[in-house]
Order: C-alpha cells, then sequence, then structure tokens
C-alpha cells in the first residue's frame, strides 16, 4: 500500500506542514495529491522537483524493538489518514488506548503532566483507517522545565491498534506531531520511551540529564528533541505541568 504526505521531514529538521487538516491519503483515492507540494509516497519521491528532492520517504518502516514500540510488528496497514483530534473521538482513542498500553497506563509519571489538562492547541491527532476507525493515536502537552523554566511539550501517548504495528502509522502520526509542533513555533519537545526507536526522529537524552519527571521513570528514557537551537540551554529541574485545564464534561477530552 502506498501512501502520500503533504509534510516533509529531512534528518531532524522539520519542514512546516500545510496545516491541520488531513494529511495523509492513499495514492489510489485521491489522484491529484500527488501534484501537491512537498508530496512524498512510500518508496520514492513522488515529484522531481528541486524541493522535493532533498526529502526521504516517508516509510521509515520501524525496526522490532522492545515495550512495544509503535511500529513494532508484521502487519501492513491499510490505507489511513491523520486528523485533528475531535470530541467524537474519546471513546474510540481510549479504547485504542487500553488495548495497546494495557490497564496500568495511567500510572505512569508522564500521566501527572497529563491529568486535568487539555492538549497543547493544535496538537492532537487520531489516524483513521478507510472505514474511519480509529487506529492510531498522538497528543502532545504544554510543560514547563523547572520552576520559572523554559516552556516545552511532552509528547504521549503515542498508540497504534495492535494488530496495524509496522505499517508505518506510528511513524507518520510522529512526523506529523513533530512538523505541527514546529510550524506553531514551539522551541523543544520531550517524552519518555526507548531510544532506539524515537532516536530515528531526532530524539536523545543528551539534553535530559538536569530534568527530571515528577515520579518513578527510568532516566535514560527522558529524551528530548530541539525544534529551535538552544531551547533546552539552562533547562533543569522537575517537568511542571502548564497545559490548560480543563473541568466538568470536558474531561473526557483530554482523560
Amino acid at each position: 500500500m502506498e501512501y502520500l504526505t503533504k509534510s516533509a521531514f529531512a534528518a531532524t529538521e522539520i519542514a512546516p506542514s500545510s496545516g491541520p487538516s488531513a494529511e495523509l491519503f492513499s495514492a489510489g483515492e485521491n489522484g491529484s495529491t500527488a501534484a501537491l507540494l512537498g508530496a512524498f509516497s512510500y518508496g520514492e519521491p513522488v515529484s522531481t522537483s528541486p524541493e522535493n528532492a532533498f526529502a526521504p520517504s516517508l516509510a521509515l518502516r520501524a525496526q522490532a524493538g522492545s515495550r512495544g514500540a509503535p511500529d513494532e510488528g508484521a502487519a501492513q496497514a491499510p490505507a489511513f489518514v491523520i486528523l485533528g483530534e475531535g470530541a467524537g473521538d474519546v471513546a474510540a482513542r481510549e479504547a485504542l488506548l487500553d488495548r495497546a498500553m494495557g490497564p496500568k497506563r495511567k500510572k505512569k509519571s508522564s500521566e501527572k503532566l497529563r491529568r486535568g489538562r487539555r492538549p497543547s492547541e493544535g496538537l492532537a491527532f487520531v489516524a483513521r483507517d478507510a472505514s474511519g476507525a480509529v487506529v492510531g493515536t498522538v497528543r502532545l502537552w504544554d510543560v514547563r522545565l523547572g520552576e520559572g523554566g523554559p516552556a516545552a511539550l511532552l509528547l504521549g501517548p503515542l498508540a497504534v491498534e495492535p494488530g496495524l504495528k509496522s505499517g508505518g502509522i506510528g511513524s507518520a502520526l510522529m512526523r506529523h506531531a513533530l512538523a505541527e509542533a514546529a510550524r506553531l513555533g514551539h522551541g523543544a519537545i520531550l517524552l519518555v520511551g526507548d531510544a532506539p526507536y524515537y532516536g530515528r526522529f531526532g530524539f536523545s537524552a543528551d539534553r535530559t540529564g538536569a530534568l527530571a519527571m515528577p515520579g518513578p521513570y527510568e532516566r535514560h528514557r527522558l529524551l528530548a528533541l530541539e525544534l529551535k537551537e538552544g531551547a533546552l540551554d539552562g533547562a533543569k529541574g522537575t517537568i511542571k505541568a502548564a497545559g490548560r485545564k480543563i473541568k466538568g464534561q470536558a474531561l473526557g477530552f483530554v482523560a
């Protein structure tokens, strides 16, 4: 199956996407998509124009890793599209997270930075298959690095339908989320995860030695990516929640 995307991602440099609308299409469903600036397919660039020639294919197939990395497995993903998450996606997203991450997912340290908060504006996404079912999810959250420290984003959870791992959905969600975060002007993104998987997107533990999560975590798994050079200079202390608070019925939107 071939996919097209309007967001390009070269090495750790992020090319801003054209906006928060649908970004991925099955090649057979939208014949005009190949003509869009920055469109790429699995395998080879759709266009041979100079502005497209530098960027690699989006299909950097994930190698099987530990802890159930979102692209680990053997199944081939169907056609899918990435969209901004809506209130109607809550139940499907939560069920997917339960299947992909298990019942202990809400006990993780990262949850303390998400609980009772909304995701960062414009940075909550779902992947849908051809039937409209939610098969992937990723959200990013506003945090502050230490007392009075710089603002940053916390990425997660990233999850893909267990039966569709290794189909490129997790990688596509990551690349789209990073491109959108850069387009919106954010300086850095942190996450807790496996370096062998997230390293392909530019994340490492090189800049997180002076930072800490607000609860138990494995220090070598606290990773960061600078979207702006120097964004993490001098960052130290415990990471604190800084996102918009929610209340009442809206709680389900970010649970």
